[in-house]
């Protein structure tokens, strides 16, 4: 989880953001999703009565053990902190492409043109080809090939209404590709919010594939061209999403489903479950839909 530049105490944070301080003033050294928080970190919630391990939580209302900062928008009021504590880097003119900071390990391959952030590792026998971006926090395993124009790590895409219109969420999270991952042409993989992007080991992404902020792709899953994952999906050890599969966000897909070219999935399918279909269905039921849709002409015929 991000680690704060400097540690705040509570009171500081609800200072900064116009909140009150409900409980003992406690220090906070992070930022964590509300269900991963730990005793020194700094979440926020709609309601927190569901956050015993976390430190502090921005809430509308006291929680009924533990510190809260209360503040009327507790996704604003991160938001003020993120953009306060975390500002965007800014390279200065002729900044290498491979930024000082990052870590590249000797046996790794990098093409003409890789851009490499701050804090950035590449493990032993990964091969980056022409043209792959990979922002500040990307971790990369060993033995993974990621092809050219991919780009890893960009800000998810989530915005949030506010008073004065769409306020941009801070994404302060990574991403982190363990070994033998192999990422097609133009992918690309969001990094986190609070938390990072995982691409499980052995996973396998094809060309054009867009994984969305705080997703968890299993270990040895394949994800074909142009499919499309929204935030904080997770898919399975194993799984299969064919082409042009779209998912919702939030959306559990089990280890070793199977998903038909251009399903659109909205619900979470069961482990080890085909589905198919705009909305994905069970394949059986789908494909009786299916059949009987050449049908349908005749019926609405009959009607008339």
């Amino acid at each position: 989880m991000p680690r704060l530049p400097h540690p705040l105490t509570a009171s500081s944070v609800a200072t900064l953001v116009g909140g009150t301080l409900v409980g003992l003033d406690r220090l906070i050294e992070g930022v964590a999703p509300l269900a991963h928080a730990g005793p020194a970190d700094l979440a926020f919630a709609d309601t927190a009565a569901d956050a015993p391990e976390a430190g502090v939580v921005l809430a509308r209302t006291p929680r009924a053990h533990g510190v809260t900062i209360v503040v009327d928008d507790p996704l604003t009021a991160m938001c003020a902190l993120l953009v306060d504590r975390f500002p965007e880097p800014r390279p200065a003119p002729g900044t290498p492409a491979i930024h000082p900071d990052a870590r590249v390990h000797p046996r790794a391959v990098l093409h003409p043109g890789v851009v490499i952030g701050p804090d950035v590792e590449i493990e032993a026998d990964t091969v980056i080809f022409p043209n792959v971006v990979l922002y500040p926090g990307t971790r990369v395993g060993a033995r993974v090939r990621i092809h050219a124009g991919a780009v890893i790590g960009a800000d998810g895409f989530r915005y949030h209404a506010g008073n004065r219109g769409l306020v941009k969420v801070p994404h302060v999270g990574g991403v982190r590709i363990e070994d033998d991952v192999e990422i097609g042409a133009n992918a690309t993989i969001d990094r986190g919010m609070l938390a990072d992007t995982v691409i499980g080991r052995g996973a396998k992404i094809d060309n054009l594939v867009q994984v969305g902020h705080n997703c968890v792709v299993g270990p040895y899953a394949l994800l074909v061209a142009q499919v499309g994952l929204s935030g904080s999906v997770h898919v399975g050890a194993g799984a299969i999403l064919a082409g042009q599969v779209g998912v919702k966000d939030h959306v559990q897909i089990g280890a070793g489903a199977r998903l038909g070219a251009r399903s659109a999935v909205h619900g979470d399918v069961p482990a080890g479950e085909t589905w198919l279909g705009e909305p994905a269905r069970p394949v059986k039921e789908a494909m009786r839909i299916y059949a009987a849709l050449r049908w349908l002409p005749e019926l609405v015929r009959g009607r008339k």
